[in-house]
């Protein structure tokens, strides 16, 4: 389960990931080889294609009215807050976990050594039974069914599956949404 690299460098490199987020793509700059190959490459791909543009310099008013339409699609107004994190609905990388079941990582902690996701699945996917061996694992069921063996979890309900525990094969009849907080 891991971020697409190129989405989070080419954002950091076009100035679209601001506030909380920016700070903490600077932060793990200064560490991530990785992710420095990747700002590199796309600073020398965007800068490629500003030399191939002709110069073009937009009225105050256009130029306003871009900076206010990015802001806007970062939930500017609300301002941010220090120290915290806002991830926006629709944002985030969706990557397959299984055929039918795709996942959006929405946090990790590599202090605690914990990930808070989104788990999406459609009607009737399956996913395989898998052991618990790094740690507890929570569930909150957010939409649809989720059902594992002959436990039925609907919207609202809450699931821990403790260290050393063992799902057995899970799926869903109408399609779900779950919050996962799980080890790493």
């Amino acid at each position: 389960m891991s971020e697409d690299l190129d989405q989070t460098a080419a954002a950091y490199v076009l100035g679209i990931a601001r506030g909380a987020v920016r700070a903490a793509i600077e932060t793990r700059l200064v560490g991530d080889e990785a992710l420095q190959t990747r700002v590199k490459l796309w600073q020398d791909n965007f800068a490629a294609l500003d030399l191939a543009a002709g110069i073009e310099h937009p009225s105050r008013e256009i130029f306003e009215r871009i900076v206010a339409g990015i802001d806007a699609g970062a939930g500017a107004g609300a301002g941010e807050v220090p120290g915290t994190l806002t991830l926006r609905a629709g944002s985030g990388n969706w990557s397959e976990m299984a055929p039918g079941v795709t996942y959006t990582v929405l946090f990790e902690d590599p202090i605690a050594k914990r990930r808070s996701i989104l788990v999406r699945a459609l009607p009737g996917a399956t996913y395989e039974s898998h052991l618990h061996d790094q740690g507890h694992e929570e569930c909150l069921v957010l939409e649809g069914d989720f059902v594992m063996g002959d436990l039925k979890l609907l919207p609202g309900d809450f699931h821990l599956a403790a260290k050393g525990s063992v799902h057995p094969p899970a799926t869903t009849v109408s399609g779900c949404l779950l919050y996962l907080s799980t080890p790493f």
